[in-house]
């Protein structure tokens, strides 16, 4: 009886969430990307697409555009798009306008993108804004992880087999506490670290790893460990 309570009350809340969500949807995306002047408005700008180049990779995230996403407005607007990327070189996510037209956002008016059910948020680092993906967040801690993408030159030397210029992508995982963000590689000792455990509880972690046969470096096994390491 009491677990079939809990399941009504999860349900409720999803579809008072649904609904609240719809209230405020602007399923309309000219309203979001109209622009003043032909250039900007309050969330963002649009540039010309430029001309393709002959680069192996690609500095977007996404292979293709198809991608539908929520736009999650600071003054409480939801909008939804068809089409969303994000690139890699300036940190920004763009959306195809036309032929030979991108709408560029920026998170002045925006607080977070959801894309593939994904939250995606942006902050200020020493290098400039960085996007980060929200892979687990517990209220007082998150699990963050973030990309760039480096453009690696050409070389005619025959030893690197590199006949034209190539982007290579990386991921970073970081861990947020108390709104400060730290890097965390995956590895034991940097994710135990991260979590910041009494010894005894990262005893407790370290053998429910164990008994579950979780890796350090699989950022899914990594979620289960946080979620344990707050239950504790």
């Amino acid at each position: 009886m009491f677990r079939q309570f809990i399941n009504l009350t999860v349900f409720l809340f999803t579809v008072m969430s649904f609904a609240q969500d719809q209230e405020r949807l602007v399923n309309n995306p000219d309203q979001l990307l109209s622009v003043s002047n032909g250039v900007r408005n309050s969330y963002g700008s649009i540039q010309s697409i430029p001309p393709v180049a002959r680069v192996e990779g690609s500095p977007y995230l996404f292979d293709d555009w198809i991608h539908s996403a929520r736009v999650y407005a600071a003054n409480g607007q939801l909008y939804m798009l068809d089409n969303i990327n994000l690139n890699l070189n300036t940190q920004a996510f763009v959306t195809k306008i036309g032929q030979d037209s991108l709408f560029t956002f920026q998170f002045n008016q925006i607080d977070y993108f959801e894309v593939l059910g994904r939250k995606y948020e942006s902050k200020f680092t020493k290098t400039g804004r960085q996007i980060y993906e929200i892979l687990a967040d517990n209220g007082s801690e998150r699990l963050l992880k973030a990309y760039s993408v480096k453009l690696v030159p050409s070389s005619p030397d025959p030893m690197k087999n590199r006949p034209t210029d190539k982007y290579i992508r990386r991921e970073n995982f970081y861990y947020e506490r108390n709104d400060k963000i730290t890097l965390m590689p995956l590895r034991k000792s940097k994710v135990l670290k991260s979590f910041n455990l009494e010894k005894a509880k990262e005893k407790e972690l370290v053998e429910y790893v164990k008994r579950n046969d979780l890796s350090y470096g699989d950022e899914k096994d990594v979620i289960k460990m946080m979620d344990y390491a707050n239950s504790l």
